[in-house]
Order: structure tokens, then C-alpha cells, then sequence
């Protein structure tokens, strides 16, 4: 992600995660300025927002009324950080399956990491994540790769091949028993 210059902005938006302003502090912390916009209210993505984040929700994927954006759109305009929720819209949206998980997955995990991409810079093999969530992503689309699983999820973390950096995981960086939460939201 980027620095604060000169109008370099991160913007997240808000599916409803009880979660989304713990974001923004964790990225404030960064000394990055974001904003939160509601997931119906996206302002203009202009020169000066240089990532989005996707947030969290208590709503599922599959739900008639679950939040919804156009997430071709974001992608074909900006990096994209897309948390739980937001992993799974991705996933779900453009061509994967997200499924009903056989039980919710609340807790900690054990991350592991199988590329090494920047997104996994100074984060060590087996770091613990916090794990929040009813759904789960059972195929990623065609132009998607795992780069990190869980004892319980096969897809922890994906990354997909496009013209800005998009990655997708499962769990929330942003809380404490993330332990390298901090570390991957910087990255």
C-alpha cells in the first residue's frame, strides 16, 4: 500500500463489519491516511486513492440482500485489500464458488504461507491469524491463486493475476490476535 504524500489516500469500504473502523486505526497507525465510505456511497476513485480496502460484514455472500458493489470496476482501477467478506465477494463475483462453511470458523489459525508474496513480507510461516466467518471460498476464479491455507481453510489468502495487485483473506489483520496483522496491513 501506499505512504501519505501529498493526497495519497487509502479508501475502505464499509460492508457493515463490526471491524471497519478498527481498520481504519490500524492504517492510521501506518501514518496513512484512509477514509470510510459506505459500500453504496463510492466517492469518485481519483489519482489520489491509491488502494482500497474492502471490508468485512455480517451479511453472507449468498444473501439476497447482501451488500453489493461494482467490484469489476474496483479492480480494473486500483489495488485491492479485500478482508472476509470482501475476499469472498471478490472471489464469488467473478467467478469462483463460496459455500456455507460445515461450521462458522471463529478463532485463531495458524497461517500458512505458501508464496512469498509482498503482501507476506516480514510475516513468518505460521503466524497467528484471527478467523471470523460463516462462508468460506471453495474454488477461486480461473485468473486466482491460493498463497496461503490454514489447518481448516484451504484458501486463507489468494492473490489475483491482474493489472493492480488484488489480494483476498480470510481472516482480519486488523485485531489483535493477529499477531503480524500490523506487518501485512503495511505491506
Amino acid at each position: 500500500m501506499a505512504t501519505k504524500t501529498s493526497g495519497d489516500k487509502i479508501l475502505i469500504l464499509d460492508f457493515g463489519s463490526q471491524y471497519t473502523q478498527l481498520i481504519a486505526r490500524r492504517v492510521r497507525e501506518l501514518k496513512i491516511f484512509c477514509e470510510i465510505y459506505p459500500f453504496n456511497k463510492i466517492p469518485e476513485l481519483g489519482d489520489d486513492v491509491k488502494a482500497v480496502i474492502l471490508s468485512g460484514s455480517p451479511f453472507s455472500v449468498l444473501d439476497e440482500k447482501a451488500p453489493k458493489v461494482d467490484i469489476e470496476k474496483i479492480l480494473s482501477t486500483k489495488p485491492v485489500l479485500a478482508v472476509c467478506y470482501g475476499a469472498q465477494y471478490v472471489a464469488h463475483n467473478i467467478g469462483g464458488k463460496v459455500a456455507k462453511s460445515n461450521k462458522r470458523e471463529y478463532g485463531r489459525a495458524d497461517l500458512h504461507v505458501l508464496k512469498k508474496d509482498p503482501i507476506f513480507n516480514n510475516i513468518p510461516d505460521q503466524s497467528q491469524v484471527w478467523m471470523s466467518h460463516g462462508d468460506t471460498i471453495t474454488a477461486l476464479p480461473n485468473n486466482a491463486r491460493v498463497i496461503a491455507t490454514t489447518e481448516s481453510i484451504p484458501v486463507a489468502a489468494f492473490e489475483l493475476d491482474s493489472a493492480n495487485p488484488v489480494f483476498g483473506i480470510q481472516f482480519h489483520p486488523e485485531v489483535y490476535h493477529s499477531t503480524e496483522g500490523l506487518a501485512l496491513l503495511k505491506n
